[in-house]
């Protein structure tokens, strides 16, 4: 049998074996348990979720005979893993467990059932509104029945049986509890996806062992240090109000819960908070995910965080233009709703400042950044994004798309390039569905490169086509950028210290261009803003009379009324509009400084 020989106590063995048995059910039913997901949004990712949940923790974790043993270290993994409402909700189940049941190196039914009700409870104050009809009424139920039926009967295998029953039970009446359930006749997916875990526990209780799958992917798995499982939120044409699905991760023993979620209650809906012994993970549907983490990050330290697009992910799955994904990372300055309006999907790199890490242009913005850069002494650095990150996004547009065509910052400006080159290697080593391209540029300019791309790729152009033309346009687009100060490019390491002392004490200001490699490089210096905008001019000038000018954007650095007024005179030079005007990336701005200008331009052919 499963439990122990006599069924009359649980040991940490059994347990762990229990968990591993749930992982593999929940596996089994992922799809259909994606296929019902329509609360509290038709995400589609509910099975997808639990999965990654259960599956971060089955990895890691190692068998010990000792009950609580294993239960902590099953709650602690849980904080980690946790995605979604429905996971963030089975996380503060887990949790619970551990804390009701801690120092037990047996437990016995009784014992048990009196920590599943404590953690049932625990599990609904998680939830900002808790509803029933949902993975929370089926945790309930399961709890209370194991408490009631183990007041007469001590056989362990006999009280999961009966209770298993129940919250079978209760899993079919989740349709008549909400309406959303009953109007598309389904069953909640939460439900649905616990359900399945407490089968898997049943068939090991019953057969003694794990099923051999199982097995053979734990011994292929147990090298695996983290890895995420490709998932969207489908939502089927409804109306987004809330763009991000934003989750953080705190640190911190006595972060008060009840008081983050009062902090964050007016910023979005669906909020999950989960808490473990030193941890806190949230999650929350929000417009701004970086107000989220200014507001958590002072109740404790962050260890993780992210924000996916629901919004991007919705116009994928309903209303998607072209057969080829656009990718490019956040280094890229274009705007939101240029973005936005060729559906390009975006890569975002890390901002590190002393202990706290960020998302560019997600949980952290260029407003942010340099209010912060002002007052603060120490320099920010970046980092680009895990192996196993890219890999995700890969696979998930792979699901959605013939093709991927990846215009990242120029490679010799960062190891991005690198990194995104060797993830497509590894997944398509043929290179006929995914492109990467060396685009020697960054900032506007390679914001203006991805813009171009993605207008021929909505019109239905293929992968080969893309790539050829964007091999074909890198070359003329060009960059200049009116630096106000030399000061963060000498922090940064870009300019050595005698030189920036030297260009400080003569008030020099320079223009920083990229050459046809996409190496960084000085095209002039002035003593003022204004001499440094008249040579740009020049060179803009002498552009215009060579070649000509096709387009041109320009992006600034916290100073918007600047950026406006030479756009004025650009326009009076060529005479045509910018194609758009934006802020820069923070993490070209760690570098440039506030205050700073960049013009792009697109030469004729």
């Amino acid at each position: 049998m499963g439990f122990s020989m006599d069924n009359l106590s649980i040991n940490g063995y059994q347990i762990y074996n229990s968990f591993l048995s749930g992982l593999n059910q929940i596996e089994d039913d992922r799809d259909r348990i994606n296929e019902i997901n329509v609360f509290p949004v038709a995400d589609g990712d509910t099975g997808n979720n639990l999965v990654r949940t259960v599956s971060l923790i089955a990895y890691r974790l190692e068998p010990h005979k000792s009950a609580s043993t294993v239960l902590e270290r099953i709650a602690s993994l849980s904080l980690d893993s946790a995605r979604g409402n429905s996971g963030l909700i089975f996380s503060q189940f887990l949790n619970g467990l551990a804390i009701f049941t801690k120092g037990k190196e047996f437990l016995t039914i009784q014992e048990f059932s009196k920590a599943a009700i404590g953690a049932a409870k625990m599990a609904y104050e998680a939830v900002e509104k808790p509803v029933e009809g949902t993975i929370l009424t089926i945790l309930n139920i399961w709890a209370k029945t194991l408490e009631e039926i183990s007041i007469e009967v001590k056989n362990i295998e006999y009280v999961f049986e009966k209770a298993l029953v129940n919250a079978r039970t209760a899993l079919e009446n989740t349709k008549n509890q909400l309406a959303i359930l009953r109007e598309n006749n389904v069953i909640d997916a939460g439900a649905m996806g616990f359900v399945s875990f407490l089968q898997g526990i049943d068939y090991f209780q019953k057969k003694g062992s794990l099923p051999s799958k199982l097995k053979l992917s734990l011994r292929r798995s147990k090298n695996i240090k983290g890895f995420d499982l490709p998932h969207t939120h489908n939502l089927k044409g409804k109306s987004i109000d809330y763009r991000y699905c934003t989750e953080v991760l705190l640190e911190g023993k006595e972060i008060d819960k009840d008081r983050v979620k009062n902090r964050l209650s007016t910023l979005g809906d669906s909020m999950v908070i989960t808490k473990g012994v030193d941890r806190v993970r949230v999650h929350i549907h929000t417009n701004y995910p970086n107000r989220v983490v200014e507001i958590v990050k002072n109740e404790g330290r962050l260890l993780e965080q992210k924000a996916e697009d629901m919004f991007r992910q919705e116009q994928v799955v309903n209303s998607k233009l072209g057969r080829i994904a656009v990718l490019t990372d956040s280094i890229a300055d274009i705007p939101r709703d240029l973005l936005d309006k060729y559906q390009v999907h975006l890569m975002n790199l890390k901002l590190i400042w002393g202990n706290e890490e960020y998302l560019d242009r997600l949980t952290i913005t260029s407003d942010q950044f340099y209010k912060e850069q002002v007052i603060r002494s120490d320099f920010p650095g970046s980092s680009i994004p895990s192996e196993s990150e890219v890999d995700t996004l890969y696979r998930y547009l792979l699901d959605n798309y013939d093709g991927i065509i990846v215009l990242p910052v120029g490679k010799l400006l960062s190891g991005t390039w690198n990194l995104m080159s060797k993830v497509a290697v590894k997944i398509n080593p043929e290179g006929d569905k995914i492109s990467v391209i060396n685009t020697c540029l960054n900032s506007v300019a390679q914001g203006l490169l991805v813009q171009e791309v993605a207008k021929k790729a909505v019109l239905g152009a293929n992968l080969n086509e893309l790539k050829e033309f964007a091999n074909s346009i890198k070359g003329r687009i060009k960059i200049y950028v009116s630096v106000d100060t030399f000061k963060y490019m000498v922090k940064g390491g870009r300019v050595s210290p005698l030189k920036g002392f030297i260009a400080t004490v003569l008030n020099l200001k320079p223009i920083v261009s990229l050459d046809e490699n996409g190496k960084g490089a000085i095209m002039g210096k002035a003593f003022s803003r204004r001499g440094l905008m008249k040579k740009i001019i020049k060179i803009i000038k002498e552009k215009e009379s060579e070649k000509g000018i096709k387009s041109y954007a320009l992006v600034h650095a916290d100073d918007l009324e600047s950026a406006e007024t030479f756009s004025r005179v650009v326009k009076n030079v060529l005479g045509i509009d910018p194609d758009y005007i934006s802020s820069i990336s923070s993490i070209v701005g760690m570098h440039s400084g506030k205050g700073a200008i960049a013009l792009s331009i697109l030469e004729n052919e």
